[in-house]
């Protein structure tokens, strides 16, 4: 469509409106001069494998947040090993998906508000209290008209959805760009660095999905888990962000700065 808005920029458009009506101010003054980064590894609780990998990107790397799978075959294991944390953010992963087969119409907004509803409910009832944040597999928040659902549970919870706050999302973290095509250099320790040093000023969110190698045969993401984790806990990425004065937060202290 040329000189028309596409799809892709009317969604962001529209979205970003939202996102700037709902977004609570990060604290004034040295804060906004100051670099800030939550590390956040997706899928906890998808296997006892994924979430190794996670918790040792935590323990020896960069990682500082996580969000959970509440339906996920170790979550709750994967909870009693997040106690174990204190530093350790804690949010939500909504998912609407198990392995890629979808569970539900994602277009039965009756049937999508129902699940963000139960899932909700299932992390306050398994960790004892509500996500620091909210966000979904495969971004599926980000679609018209599902995203306003997230929006309406974010101002309920009182937490940031991921992309409609200001945190700036940045999701090019990645080793697979194509879905199914692998480029390890998406996720090597240059890309890394490469995106820390391109940090802006304020609150920034890096989603990363480490893990150690999973056994079963239908795991799409898995070399690329193990990859993620070397480059999380890397001492030059570490060193990088020494250098850089670049501070290592969660959604938990991105509450503290915004009070």
């Amino acid at each position: 469509m040329t000189g028309a808005m596409t799809r892709r920029s009317l969604l962001g458009s529209s979205l970003g409106a939202a996102a700037a009506i709902l977004a609570v101010p990060v604290a004034a003054g040295a804060v906004l001069r100051e670099r800030f980064v939550i590390v956040n590894a997706d899928d906890l609780g998808l296997s006892a494998e994924v979430d190794r990998g996670i918790f040792e990107a935590h323990d020896g790397g960069i990682v500082t947040s996580a969000s959970l799978l509440v339906d996920g075959p170790d979550a709750e294991a994967a909870i009693e090993q997040a106690r174990k944390r204190p530093k350790l953010g804690l949010g939500v992963h909504v998912a609407f998906d198990s392995r890629g087969k979808w569970l539900i119409d994602v277009q039965d907004l009756d049937m999508v508000q129902r699940q963000i509803d139960r899932q909700l409910d299932a992390f306050a009832r398994l960790t004892g209290g509500p996500p620091d944040h909210i966000d979904s597999h495969h971004h599926v928040h980000r679609r018209f008209n599902v995203a306003r659902l997230f929006l309406d549970a974010g101002r309920r919870y009182r937490v940031p959805v991921r992309g409609f706050s200001d945190v700036v999302f940045l999701g090019r973290f990645w080793g697979q760009p194509e879905f199914g095509k692998t480029d390890m250099s998406k996720i090597s320790v240059e890309a890394l660095l490469g995106l820390l040093r391109s940090l802006r000023p304020g609150v920034s969110e890096v989603s990363c999905h480490p893990g150690r190698l999973e056994t079963r045969p239908d795991a799409i993401y898995n070399r690329e888990r193990e990859a993620e984790l070397s480059t999380l806990t890397d001492e030059r990425v570490k060193t990088a962000i020494a250098d850089e004065g670049v501070r290592l937060i969660s959604y938990r202290d991105y509450a503290r700065l915004r009070s």
